[in-house]
């Protein structure tokens, strides 16, 4: 990754920090899942998992690969 891009990733989380709402429920990385609907029905779903284990008394983890390829994990 550019030296560029690094510093632009790293002004804007400045500028969110100081500037962003404190009402926000749901963070920036959640949003940007969200307005991709093949990542959106992932996520979701891995959800849903997560609360039927957590409502049997179990832990759970869920594991997701996005479509940009990153992976996120997901845990109770």
């Amino acid at each position: 990754m550019s030296i560029i891009k690094e510093l632009l990733i790293s002004m804007r989380n400045v500028l969110e920090t100081f500037f962003g709402s404190d009402t926000d429920v749901m963070s920036n990385r959640v949003r940007e899942i969200m307005a991709n609907p093949a990542d959106k029905k992932k996520y979701l779903d891995a959800l849903e998992r997560l609360r039927k284990l957590e409502n049997e008394g179990k832990p759970g983890v869920e594991k997701i690969k996005l479509s940009n390829n990153e992976e996120l994990e997901l845990t109770t």
